[in-house]
């Protein structure tokens, strides 16, 4: 094993960087010295259980040496490449990537995982432009009680996770709904769905209010989308999570119907080609 001075990413608790073994190059994910022993063998045995076209493999870990190694993916995340040109995604792209997105959720609520930090940072693409949802270092079994609230990343959280204090892991699905919502508002509109300082958002206020025909004539002024759209949106970004929309009501949303993938594969060669 040969790892490279190249760092592809960084965050609070680990950074990332190429590794060579056997000619061929993975991703190792290197946790700080003082992380969690803990949090690191969570977060491997939820990666073992995972086997899913959407979600990033792993290939060896070391909980002593703090290290876990994945394949190794394009180093930029679906917000680099929305971010770099500041452009909306086109419609087709937009519901394939939801399509897609739910179905990954889906399948991780019905093994008994939740995310809890999906947000555009943590979704990758691969050498064939598929996408991979990645970092489970906030992610939680469902085979517990209580667990802390606010664990994730700001601006994505759902509304229940913005105080201190406990929540049921049976209610954190649909936060996972909310995060997710938040991702294909980004996507359609490049920006947000509200601003960071929520006090003084007037679109913050408008969600909060359900006063969803004002926010849409204030967001969507060049009418791109249709009502369809509208309601998928409005049921993910609902504030009470009893009336949120489960993920399989996401997935059988009609705003999904049809197939979209090859017009999404070449939306993002174009856009990697750009950069």
């Amino acid at each position: 094993m040969k790892i490279s001075n190249q760092i592809i990413g960084t965050g609070l608790t680990c950074k990332v960087q190429v590794v060579q073994i056997q000619d061929k190059n993975y991703a190792i994910k290197i946790y700080k010295d003082n992380y969690s022993l803990k949090l690191i063998n969570k977060e491997i045995n939820i990666l073992k259980q995972l086997n899913h076209t959407n979600i990033i493999k792993i290939i060896d870990s070391n909980i002593e040496k703090k290290y876990i190694i994945t394949q190794l993916l394009n180093d930029m995340d679906l917000f680099d490449i929305i971010a770099k040109d500041q452009k909306p995604f086109l419609l087709k792209s937009i519901k394939y990537f939801s399509q897609r997105l739910s179905c990954v959720i889906q399948y991780l609520h019905n093994i008994g995982v939740v995310h809890r930090d999906i947000k555009l940072e943590n979704i990758l693409i691969d050498e064939y432009l598929d996408l991979k949802l990645c970092d489970f270092g906030f992610a939680e079994k469902m085979d517990q009680n209580f667990v802390q609230k606010c664990q994730g990343t700001l601006g994505y959280l759902a509304p229940e996770l913005q105080t201190i204090g406990l929540i049921n892991v049976q209610d954190l699905p649909k936060a996972d709904v909310y995060s997710l919502g938040v991702c294909i508002f980004i996507l359609a509109f490049a920006h947000p769905p509200f601003k960071a300082d929520l006090k003084s958002c007037p679109f913050w206020n408008l969600i909060q209010q359900r006063q969803w025909q004002s926010y849409w004539a204030l967001v969507d002024k060049q009418n791109k989308f249709n009502q369809d759209f509208y309601s998928f949106m409005e049921g993910m970004l609902e504030q009470d999570p009893q009336n949120r929309f489960t993920i399989e009501e996401v997935v059988h949303h009609p705003f999904l119907i049809g197939e979209w993938k090859e017009e999404f594969k070449t939306e993002i060669r174009v856009r990697l080609r750009q950069q």
